[in-house]
C-alpha cells in the first residue's frame, strides 16, 4: 500500500489471451522459472538486473533494478519488487510494487491439445502518478511484451531446451 499522503491517479485493468505452441506443463514451468538471467528477455535498455529469492517451493521474491531510470530522473536506479505465489500446475499470481504503480497479475494456463496451450492474463494496475498510459496503450504494451515472451518460449520448446533451468 502507498504511504500516507500518496494517492492513486487511476486504475487500469487489461485481459489478454495468448495461444502458445507448447504443452501446458512446459508453458507453466517456463513462465514460473524465475531466474537472475531473465533480463535476456527484456526489451528495456539498459537491461535491468534481477535478484531472485525462492522463499519456498510456492513463493518467489524477485527484485528488478533498472540502472539510472529513477522517478526523479537522476542517476539512482528504478526498483521494482515482484511477489509471486505459484499454484501448480496451471496458475500463478504476481504482485508488483514500484515507484509509479502497483500491479496485480493473475495467470492461468489451459491445455488446447497435445502441444498447444492458452495463457490467460489479467492485469490490474493502480497508478501512483497522474502521467500514466491509457488502457489501450497499456494493453498494447502487455500484448507486445507477451508476444515476445511467447516467441521465446516457443523457440525454447522447439529447440528441446528444458522449461526449468538447472
Amino acid at each position: 500500500m502507498p504511504e500516507r499522503g500518496h494517492q492513486f491517479h487511476g486504475t487500469t485493468q487489461v485481459r489478454l489471451s495468448l495461444v502458445i505452441h507448447a504443452p501446458s506443463r512446459y508453458v507453466y514451468e517456463w513462465c514460473t522459472d524465475y531466474r537472475t538471467s531473465d533480463s535476456r528477455l527484456s526489451t528495456a535498455r539498459p537491461h535491468p538486473t534481477f535478484r531472485v529469492i525462492r522463499v519456498s517451493p510456492r513463493r518467489v521474491l524477485r527484485i528488478r533494478v533498472y540502472p539510472g531510470r529513477g522517478v526523479d530522473g537522476g542517476r539512482d536506479p528504478a526498483i521494482a519488487v515482484d511477489l509471486v505465489r505459484l499454484n501448480p500446475p496451471n496458475s500463478w499470481h504476481l504482485d508488483q510494487l514500484d515507484e509509479t504503480d502497483q500491479q496485480s497479475l493473475d495467470y492461468r494456463v489451459t491445455a488446447m491439445g497435445r502441444a498447444r496451450s492458452r495463457l490467460h492474463l489479467l492485469s490490474t494496475e493502480r497508478w501512483l502518478t497522474p502521467d500514466h498510459p491509457t488502457k489501450e496503450e497499456l494493453r498494447a504494451q502487455v500484448a507486445a511484451t507477451w508476444a515476445g515472451f511467447g516467441a521465446a518460449l516457443e523457440a525454447d520448446y522447439r529447440a528441446g531446451r528444458p522449461a526449468k533451468g538447472s
